[in-house]
């Protein structure tokens, strides 16, 4: 993004003959440029409730409102084994608390649609409830333990409000984290002529820190476009002038809502890994990494700030 600077003129004196003695002119200062106003705080939650607090959040249950995508192997359920709220501060480095999204074994788990599944996971939304056009939207997130399980797919992102009227990319997603168990996670839109393996997408690599750390992730979000951080390091910028000169349709001028989700396995995991057995795109050291019960995923807080 450009910048435009204002330099004030200098100040001069006349050096015309003066008809009055120690008569001078001087040039009017510039006037000064207008201060940058201060964000605003619109959302803020950071989970210090006994609860997940379902006024500013929405749970997500396979069978009820929400089916199966990407071919992942876990059923959303709503249960306190998978959201919670986790207060163990001392252990976990959140303060006043942190969401959990945790993913379980559960073998041959039937959900309300009829289809079994051998894990279970949390996936929650501001659908509703906080939408929001333009802004800046950040959370600090701890990754699964170890942060390199393959498969193990937490995910931090936005819809256009608008999917149910114009379905699918068409409302335009914004995918501010998205991990599947590599040193790396990776940022990501997805619109009407760019989805699935988009264009527009970047990553952030965590050399010299754990990516099970918790780090901040955060995405601008303006008329023009998107600049995407991580722990106030710019890894991204994608400009609506770039898109359009490419041909990509911007679609994100409407309201969004955020989404927080744990999958396990799936396509882009196995786009990534290549894993088929035991389940697609889980290798079996994940599994047992969930059986074990240390496949969890952390949100300390997020904001949204205009």
């Amino acid at each position: 993004m450009s910048r435009t600077g204002f330099k004030a003129a200098a100040g001069s004196t006349l050096a015309a003959l003066c008809l009055f003695p120690f008569a001078t002119a001087s040039a009017t200062p510039a006037p000064a440029a207008p201060a940058a106003q201060p964000k605003a705080e619109v959302f803020f939650d950071d989970f210090s409730g006994a609860e997940l607090d379902r006024s500013k959040w929405q749970v997500e249950v396979t069978g009820e409102n929400f089916g199966t995508v990407n071919q992942e192997q876990q059923a959303y359920v709503d249960s306190p084994e998978t959201i919670y709220i986790e207060h163990d501060d001392a252990s976990t480095g959140a303060t006043n608390g942190a969401l959990a999204l945790h993913a379980r074994n559960t073998p041959g788990f039937q959900a309300p649609d009829g289809n079994t599944y051998d894990f279970q996971s949390g996936r929650v939304n501001t659908k509703d409830k906080f939408e929001f056009t333009h802004g800046s939207y950040s959370a600090r997130l701890k990754l699964p333990e170890g942060g390199t399980s393959p498969g193990l797919w937490p995910a931090w992102w936005s819809l256009g409000a608008n999917m149910d009227e114009v379905g699918w990319p068409q409302n335009g997603e914004v995918d501010i984290m998205e991990s599947v168990g590599e040193p790396w996670t990776s940022v990501a839109l997805h619109g009407p002529e760019y989805h699935g393996d988009t264009p527009i997408a970047g990553q952030q690599q965590f050399e010299g820190m754990d990516p099970a750390d918790w780090h901040t992730y955060k995405v601008d979000w303006t008329t023009d476009g998107f600049i995407f951080s991580v722990d106030d390091k710019q890894i991204y910028e994608i400009t609506r002038a770039e898109m359009e000169q490419n041909g990509w349709t911007w679609v994100y001028d409407d309201p969004q809502f955020m989404i927080l989700n744990f999958a396990t396995g799936g396509q882009f995991p196995n786009g990534v890994n290549g894993v088929t057995e035991p389940y697609f795109g889980l290798p079996q050291e994940s599994v047992d990494k969930i059986k074990s019960g240390n496949a969890r995923y952390l949100i300390d807080w997020v904001r949204v700030e205009q």
